[in-house]
């Protein structure tokens, strides 16, 4: 009699502990719940970082320091027959405006072209001055540097056309030992201060 009894008590264990763990599933059920409403790790924002137009280093076209770039100007001269004015480019380099009229007269005493004459060679220049545009330059003039009427007219403008060729002379005062003569060999009249030609 007691055997069946046991059975019995056994039967309600089993359902008993059966009942318990169906109880414990909601629990497995939440903690997976809680799992999915962890936070996830958020997108990292990339800053592209565009680059500043001022940033950029821009070139710049300033002139460098010391001399000026080498230019062409034009040096006039006397054909044999001192009949008319023969032209020859010549560069040089300047740091000036009085400088560059300095080179220019330089390059009027040098000889020209084959064909061509100097009338400037012999003249000795003392002096030579710019201001306020104008140029003033003191020469020496020795006998064997004079010449007849067309070699003076060629010699007055040789000179003229030489300095008239930049924009900024715009006058010019010819002295001989300092001195503002009526004419420089007796033949033009030598006008203090020759005033660039107006344009036509």
């Amino acid at each position: 009699m007691r055997k069946p009894a046991f059975i019995i008590l056994l039967f309600v264990i089993l359902l008993t502990a059966a009942a318990c763990g169906n109880t414990n599933k909601p629990d497995g059920q939440s903690g997976s719940e809680g799992s999915g409403n962890a936070p996830s790790p958020s997108p990292s924002i990339e800053t592209v970082a565009t680059e500043e137009p001022s940033q950029t280093p821009t070139p710049t076209d300033e002139p460098t320091m010391g001399a000026e770039p080498v230019n062409p100007i034009k040096i006039y001269y006397a054909n044999t027959e001192l009949e008319k004015l023969i032209t020859k480019e010549v560069k040089v380099e300047f740091d000036s405006g009085e400088d560059l009229i300095k080179k220019a007269l330089d390059a009027l005493k040098q000889d020209g072209p084959d064909g061509t004459v100097s009338l400037w060679k012999p003249i000795p220049i003392k002096s030579v001055t710019l201001k306020d545009n104008a140029v003033t330059i003191d020469i020496e003039l020795p006998d064997a540097a004079r010449l007849g009427a067309p070699g003076e007219q060629m010699l007055l403008d040789s000179l003229g056309q030489t300095l008239f060729q930049f924009d900024f002379v715009q006058s010019y005062d010819l002295l001989v030992d300092g001195q503002a003569l009526e004419s420089l060999m007796g033949h033009f009249d030598l006008d203090h201060p020759t005033v660039r030609p107006t344009s036509k």
